[in-house]
């Protein structure tokens, strides 16, 4: 009786690797799980070129069946591979393992900015065996400096929110985000030197920071914010004839009493015109007259003769003298007259 012969062909047809070793004709190998050399996890996978970031490091191999630690060394290496050398490149400024699959460990100061192999051996002399490298991403760390909108380091934001802001500073990136008292703003990516913000509404209040939030880290702005009952004037330009109705949206109307010799004035300043506090006569200034308020966050008012662009303000008049700003419309909501 001929053993029938089993062809190669055939085989590759019912799958090549199981009917070649069937056949004594091809040898299995396995590579042992302690000699498994795996890519491995890192959480976060980017940081501050300062160090002392705690990366969480998943991967195996890290402890034997004992629990007992097998890694001798890990280090951060320039590049794209590890290598077996575990004497190359920087060491992590600490590392524990937990268990065969998880370890923590903390980045060294000094790495410069761009891309690390973060490599853990079972050795520290070389050629040790790689137990597992991944990619960990540095960057330097942001800073953030001036709004282009600011006052004397302050810059004003409507605490009704949509106030935009430009902030300066260096190291931004596309992914950087922001936040102001814990409220997420809105950012816009415009170079590695400045973001535009949309800030979120806040209660009145000063001395709020912007916290910035990049690959390199995390900083506050220099300056700071304060929200305030912010107008805003509908419409935003008109004919510049006496008479004209314009309509204030802002907060607090309720409580005003408004008078051009001891109360409230609702003012047209000239660009550049600059208010001195007991010295600036009302008379001196274009003043709404019939001031009607509608409800606590809207008035409307007749606009006196105007011609270019003013900010509409809210002032307090003291014995017909200008005291206090009682607020103030964003530099993006002027009242612009004379051109229609």
């Amino acid at each position: 009786m001929l053993t029938p012969k089993l062809s190669v062909r055939r085989a590759l047809g019912l799958g090549a690797v199981l009917a070649l070793a069937l056949g004594g004709l091809l040898g299995v190998s396995t590579t042992s799980e302690a000699g498994t050399t795996t890519t491995i996890k890192l959480s976060p996978a980017s940081g501050s070129s300062t160090g002392s970031t705690s990366i969480t490091v998943t991967g195996r191999n890290f402890a034997d069946t004992t629990g007992t630690s097998r890694v001798r060394a890990v280090r951060f290496v320039s590049g794209t591979a590890c290598g077996t050398d575990p004497t190359v490149g920087t060491a992590a400024a600490a590392y524990n393992v937990v268990s065969a699959t998880k370890m923590q460990t903390t980045t060294a100061a000094g790495l410069t900015a761009g891309r690390w192999m973060l490599c853990a051996f079972d050795g520290t002399t070389s050629p040790a065996t790689l137990l597992g490298g991944g990619v960990y991403v540095t960057a330097l760390p942001p800073t953030a400096t001036t709004f282009a909108e600011s006052t004397a380091a302050v810059a004003r934001a409507s605490v009704f929110g949509g106030t935009v802001l430009n902030l300066t500073g260096t190291n931004f990136t596309r992914t950087t985000t922001a936040s102001v008292d814990g409220l997420k703003v809105k950012v816009t990516y415009v170079s590695p030197t400045k973001l535009t913000l949309v800030v979120p509404a806040h209660a009145a209040g000063t001395g709020f920071k912007v916290l910035v939030t990049a690959e390199g880290g995390s900083v506050l702005s220099t300056d700071s914010i304060s929200f305030v009952q912010v107008l805003t004037v509908v419409p935003a330009t008109g004919t510049g004839v006496a008479g004209n109705i314009v309509t204030l949206q802002g907060a607090g109307f309720n409580a005003q009493t408004f008078s051009n010799t001891a109360g409230t004035v609702v003012a047209f300043v000239p660009g550049g015109q600059t208010l001195t506090a007991n010295t600036t006569l009302i008379t001196s200034l274009k003043t709404c007259t019939d001031i009607m308020v509608e409800h606590d966050r809207q008035l409307s008012c007749k606009a006196p003769v105007l011609s270019g662009a003013y900010q509409v303000q809210l002032l307090t008049a003291v014995a017909g003298k200008y005291t206090a700003p009682v607020s103030i419309v964003s530099r993006t909501a002027t009242y612009t007259a004379g051109y229609l």
